[in-house]
């Protein structure tokens, strides 16, 4: 990724009839995930969730057909309907009270939103359009913030915020991407706001926000496979699946990074060729979770030693 690079192209924004269907049923299902799109995963332990959402993590896939489907873990799956064409992004917003945001790019190319607040919402279009392939990542830096992150097609980045009552115009934050992006919150800095991607190079760059201004993008090395992106926790665990399809981890250590590690262990199943996913429950132990060449997703959770021993299905995939 070049750093210079600025592209000043503006992201076309949409006014359109909804383009998502809502599907309202629940049921316990099988089949396969979309070819090309990963898991979303974002944590509601902890938050006094209704029946049916409390657990530490919801998982979020998109099937064969478009349609984006939730579970908890249970192995019952819940259809939020819509037609996704690449992996979706999901947190969890609040502290103080239940709710889950998920954003999808759809059949326009556009960036839609739908959220869970005492039930889900309709599909909510966003505008912007994101490069072929690629979805979004989303963090919430504050209570009642959003800030959501898309490859553009011109290969910049650009951002869009939630203040709590209304959405910013989109801002482009310049380099050259060619994969989804992965953002967080780094829990150790409240004001920071992190945010990773894949170069041009095949290396992971990131660019941060320290509150004030953007930092220029910076180099962490490694190489991802193609059409893959990274995936990163709270605590700046970040995930790539490398061109030799392992799972690779780098994390901070003090003021600098950690050298590349293998997690010294894959699914039982080989990964697709799809972007990780990443979230810290509320116990602390990071989680990251993948899709399979079979179309199943598999989740693994850290242990007091920061290493990640076992792997299990994160329910029947969609």
């Amino acid at each position: 990724m070049d750093k210079r690079i600025t592209v000043s192209i503006v992201l076309a924004t949409f006014v359109l009839v909804s383009l998502f269907a809502v599907v309202s049923s629940a049921a316990s299902v099988s089949g396969t995930t979309m070819a090309g799109t990963g898991p979303a995963v974002t944590s509601s332990g902890g938050i006094q969730a209704p029946a049916g959402y409390t657990g530490y993590a919801n998982f979020f896939a998109v099937d064969a057909n478009g349609t984006l489907w939730h579970t908890n873990g249970s192995g019952t799956w819940d259809s939020l309907g819509g037609v996704s064409t690449a992996s979706p992004a999901a947190v969890s917003m609040n502290y103080s009270y239940f709710r889950l945001d998920v954003f999808v790019r759809g059949t326009d190319g556009g960036l839609w939103q739908k959220y869970y607040q005492n039930g889900w919402s309709t599909w909510i279009s966003l505008g912007g359009q994101l490069a072929s392939g690629t979805g979004p990542a989303v963090c919430s830096s504050s209570e009642g913030r959003l800030d959501v992150f898309v490859d553009g097609t011109e290969g910049a980045l650009w951002h869009k915020a939630w203040n709590g009552t209304s959405w910013s115009d989109w801002e482009n934050l310049g380099g050259h991407l060619t994969s989804s992006p992965a953002a967080t919150r780094w829990s150790s800095n409240a004001t920071n706001i992190e945010v990773f991607a894949r170069g041009t190079d095949g290396a992971v760059w990131w660019k941060q926000w320290d509150g004030s201004r953007w930092s220029r993008w910076a180099s962490l090395g490694g190489q991802v496979a193609p059409n893959t992106g990274p995936a990163v926790s709270q605590t700046l665990n970040l995930f790539v699946q490398s061109t030799d399809h392992q799972l690779w981890n780098k994390y901070p250590e003090g003021s600098r990074w950690s050298a590349w590690r293998t997690l010294g262990g894959n699914p039982p199943e080989a990964l697709s060729n799809a972007s990780p996913a990443a979230v810290v429950d509320p116990d602390l132990h990071t989680r990251v979770c993948v899709s399979s060449t079979s179309g199943n997703l598999w989740s693994s959770e850290s242990d007091v030693s920061g290493l990640w021993p076992q792997w299990s299905s994160a329910g029947s995939s969609p």
